[in-house]
């Protein structure tokens, strides 16, 4: 609001001084070329804001933004943590399920993620506690997982 009180007040100044100009010059050609000269003032004074306005917008333009400023290692850390964690119990409830379909028992069913070099999160391993004795459906509990994950899981009896 200011900028444009300024602009107002420059303007106003200036049609005051070309007329107080144009009274005290008298007629003929230095008159007309002092017309010349405040009519080009007054045109810079009119067009003022919009190379302000110009400025401005090369200002914006140039601007870069730090990402690196803004980083934050501790919560980068904690939504990896969490992420992986979400990762693992999604995992581990859908093997559950695969498992309960062919009504197999197990005692637990443990996913571990890790983080790759891109860092995207991917299946480290996959692990499955069964009982003592249902320790000889193992053959069938890997062959089950590892057409649904794409590689095998350990089976282990419980300690």
């Amino acid at each position: 609001m200011d900028n444009i009180r300024e602009w107002a007040s420059a303007v106003c100044c200036a049609c005051v001084l070309g007329a107080m100009l144009s009274m005290v010059f008298p007629d003929g050609s230095s008159k007309r070329l002092l017309g010349m000269i405040v009519s080009l003032m007054m045109l810079c004074v009119l067009l003022k804001p919009f190379t302000a306005a110009r400025d401005f917008a090369l200002d914006v333009k140039n601007y870069s933004f730090e990402a690196e400023q803004y980083e934050n290692p501790v919560l980068e850390a904690e939504v990896e943590s969490n992420a992986k964690s979400i990762y693992s119990s999604y995992l581990e409830q859908n093997l559950r399920r695969v498992l309960d379909g062919s009504n197999i028992s197990y005692l637990r069913v443990e996913a571990t993620m890790d983080n790759s070099e891109d860092g995207c999160i991917s299946i480290g391993q996959v692990e499955v506690i069964v009982k003592n004795e249902d320790v000889d459906k193992s053959d069938r509990i890997k062959e089950l997982l590892r057409d649904y994950i794409g590689f095998e899981p350990v089976v282990r009896e419980a300690q």
